[in-house]
């Protein structure tokens, strides 16, 4: 299990962003005046989940904190798909704000054919105050 930053309200908000250029728009050359540049930090984005979405594959769904206040989820995956399917599932907790925020992923792989698998996905980010808890089920071949 790894931690992604839920990328998906990020990559439909450029999804809409338009490329162009404007014709009437031309670099302006400076005599002699040169200003140094900087190296820009990139920050690493991680790959926009793929597959197509499951949530028919998802059944009884838990998702709390502990004693501890330490969020934990867990639930069934049911395959009713004719091959293997290797599915990920996202948990997020918190209000959904539309902006990119941490999350737990885990991938369950190659699920039978008309079988049924248990997944728990454990230490959940989440903020103080908790919140309500999402889930994104992909099926991935």
């Amino acid at each position: 299990m790894r931690t992604f930053v839920v990328v998906l309200a990020l990559a439909l908000a450029l999804a809409g962003c338009g490329g162009g250029s404007d014709p009437q728009a031309s670099p302006k050359k400076s005599a002699t005046t040169t200003t140094p540049t900087k190296k820009a930090t990139v920050k690493p984005t991680p790959a926009v989940p793929t597959g197509k979405a499951a949530p028919e594959a998802l059944s009884a769904f838990r998702c709390s904190a502990d004693k501890k206040g330490v969020w934990n989820a867990s639930g069934y995956l049911r395959n009713s798909a004719k091959n293997k399917v290797t599915y990920q599932v996202t948990v997020y907790v918190g209000v959904a704000a539309g902006g990119a925020e941490d999350a737990r992923t885990a991938q369950v792989a190659s699920v039978a054919a008309g079988g049924s698998v248990k997944f728990s996905i454990k230490d959940v980010p989440a903020p103080k105050a908790g919140g309500p808890c999402h889930v994104q089920v992909l099926a991935r071949s």
